[in-house]
């Protein structure tokens, strides 16, 4: 039975990571090491690089009634707006690492919905395979596993590193 947003906002803490998507609880599992310490990279370089304020690790954002997004990290609009406590829209890059936790239709929808709802990229990161994809309204950007993908936008150079899983 579909959850309204109410009941969704009155869920009990969970361990894991729970969506809303239009009355659907999509429950993750808890992130392992590797994916926590691939999510603290990103953050670090972002850091360096953009104001503070502006970065996030899993923030909700309200995008309309009934459906949330959760990206691992991101990078906010310098005037995102908040309302009720909450940043509403998209942020301006959602950066969601591919992992057990969704399919690849899943992390599709999620690109969907942050690019529908105002991104202005959405970056992709593929682990395994050290490569990522950059979703812009108009286009996608394939970054090979060797490459370093430079985001003229935030002045922030993504090299391969920040894409490879440590052992």
């Amino acid at each position: 039975m579909p959850l309204t947003e109410e009941e969704f906002l009155s869920l009990p803490e969970f361990t894991g990571r729970q969506e809303f998507r239009d009355g659907e609880l999509i429950e993750l599992l808890p992130t392992k090491f590797k994916h926590s310490e691939l999510v603290h990279r990103f953050y670090e370089l972002l850091r360096a690089t953009v104001e503070d304020s502006r970065v996030w690790m899993e923030a909700a954002f309200p995008l309309r009634k009934n459906r949330w997004a959760f990206p691992d990290v991101c990078v906010t609009w310098p005037e995102q707006p908040v309302v009720d406590g909450w940043l509403h829209g998209s942020p301006r890059i959602p950066i969601e690492l591919a992992s057990r936790g969704y399919t690849p239709d899943q992390l599709q929808e999620k690109v969907t919905d942050y690019l529908l709802y105002g991104a202005a990229e959405v970056w992709v990161i593929y682990p395994k395979s050290h490569t990522m994809l950059v979703h812009r309204p108009d286009s996608v950007v394939s970054i090979a596993a060797d490459a370093t993908y430079h985001c003229e936008m935030i002045g922030v150079a993504v090299t391969p590193e920040y894409r490879t899983e440590i052992e």
